[in-house]
């Protein structure tokens, strides 16, 4: 027993090895693995594929080890950046690395072997500067080459990290006058990440808490991509010819199960749409449901995911919702919604219950009792020309054109028994966006959104023809 409190269960060497070597074969055959639950186990088994240099199995193990044990625990998320720069992901490594500086357990970065791509990457010398300042102290129990680290180490007592910064709080956010006439800021927002690209539509946005990571639906090339925090860089995490995507339309995190879910939908008359289920730590695709063609023409827009794991996503082809069972092989339809123009869906606070906004407002539905009930609120609220929300504990926050045609993120705090506004308040009034929707996610007390930096300026192409790129930025605000 260590740490005075939590025993240390070990497997013996061989039953560790057959259970990595289980994983591994799962892995090689496209099949889903039955990961541990145990983080004791996952560590002890991500050593020991690590050992064995099977190091996509590594990451995959370190992954569920943090998900599964204490929270920011250092000497996890340092595991973590090694599976990460060994099995090909030195970017996450340094961002992870950067994120550690202060803990005082990241030093043996500066001359482990197994980080040389990390330290080859141009954000390296302001991570050593990082590392260097950092506090003094032991090194955590996974400092030395996983090629030693096989054999069982002492863990030290676990502390809680410092969440990432958030967003200044002031200026609380007030109640809105009647039909919102006068946009009032809460909280300012700060930016969160930053890059330029070429030829790209945002189709919804998720974050990875663990890997510090912005998922992002590229439309336009049917692809993921994914930013780190910070000015940084896009880099492709999965494409259409491995995951079978249409066009992207919204994704999703399922953070208990390391899922990463995938709307995609053709623009073109078939009517086709599908469910992606990818590993959220590495992009793999694991099996993709296609709307069964008994169902007619559908066109999936958005999703949620609910707290059992199972999908509910909106098909505006058929205004309807579908729903994919945790475990089910087909998508199935729910219910029809007969909402006019309905573009939006959100979890509601139990399962079951989810949101939708569509043109005259937004509904609350349950699913399980087929029930569609518009929300109410004061008179003269309106709560229509919403195209994008979430919820967040009491509240929805949503992306709204008002009256004046401005868009800004509105706040709208419901009752205990979430079928009414009972106030609401404008968050932010600062939205510049292309030609689609603003991209939300809401992680913890997090929001985070994706539009464009600044208004592209001058020709639209630069010498050569070439489409000039254009700078986008993804905001944070405190929801608190």
């Amino acid at each position: 027993m260590w740490g005075g409190t939590t025993p240390l269960r070990l497997c013996s060497p061989l039953t560790t090895l057959l259970a990595v070597v289980s994983l591994w074969s799962a892995s090689l055959h496209g099949q889903e693995s039955p990961l541990c639950t145990e983080w004791h186990e996952c560590r002890q088994m991500a050593l020991d594929a690590a050992a064995h240099g099977q190091y996509e199995l590594f990451h995959d193990l370190a992954w569920r080890t943090v998900q599964t044990g204490p929270k920011n625990d250092p000497a996890l998320m340092f595991l973590l950046a090694r599976a990460q720069v060994l099995s090909g992901r030195p970017h996450d490594a340094l961002v992870m690395l950067q994120r550690l500086a202060d803990k005082g357990v990241a030093a043996a970065a500066v001359t482990d072997p197994d980080f040389m791509r990390t330290r080859e990457l141009p954000g390296w010398p302001e991570v050593e500067a990082a590392l260097a300042a950092g506090p003094g102290g032991a090194l955590p129990p996974f400092a030395t080459p996983v090629a030693a680290a096989a054999a069982p180490s002492r863990e030290p007592e676990t502390s809680a990290a410092s969440a990432p910064a958030s967003a200044p709080t002031s200026n609380v956010a007030t109640v809105l006058p009647p039909r919102f006439a006068v946009p009032l800021v809460s909280a300012p927002a700060s930016d969160a990440a930053n890059f330029s690209t070429q030829r790209f539509r945002p189709a919804g946005l998720a974050f990875d808490a663990v890997s510090q990571r912005f998922v992002i639906g590229d439309a336009l090339a049917r692809k993921l991509i994914v930013v780190g925090i910070g000015p940084g860089h896009a880099d492709d995490m999965v494409r259409a010819d491995s995951a079978e995507f249409d066009n992207v339309a919204a994704l999703g995190i399922d953070m208990q199960r390391g899922d990463l879910w995938v709307a995609s939908a053709e623009e073109d008359a078939s009517g086709t749409s599908a469910l992606h289920r990818l590993q959220l730590v590495s992009g793999r695709p694991l099996k993709t449901y296609r709307i069964p063609a008994s169902l007619g023409p559908a066109r999936v827009v958005d999703l949620a995911v609910q707290p059992s794991g199972g999908v509910v996503a909106l098909d505006t082809a058929g205004n309807r919702l579908l729903t994919l069972a945790r475990g089910a092989g087909e998508v199935a339809a729910a219910l029809h919604l007969d909402l006019s123009g309905a573009k939006s869906i959100a979890n509601g606070a139990s399962e079951n219950i989810v949101y939708i906004a569509y043109n005259d407002g937004i509904a609350r539905v349950d699913v399980k009792a087929r029930t569609v009930v518009p929300l109410s609120a004061p008179k003269g609220f309106d709560l229509s020309g919403f195209d994008s929300i979430r919820t967040h504990r009491d509240s929805i926050v949503g992306l709204q054109t008002s009256s004046e045609g401005r868009r800004q993120l509105v706040r709208l705090k419901l009752n205990g028994a979430g079928g009414a506004v009972r106030e609401a308040a404008v968050i932010d009034q600062r939205i510049i966006e292309g030609d689609a929707r603003v991209a939300l996610t809401i992680t913890g007390d997090e929001l985070y959104y994706l539009a464009i930096a600044a208004a592209p300026a001058g020709a639209a192409t630069e010498a050569g023809g070439q489409t000039a790129a254009v700078a986008f930025v993804i905001r944070r605000l405190a929801l608190r």
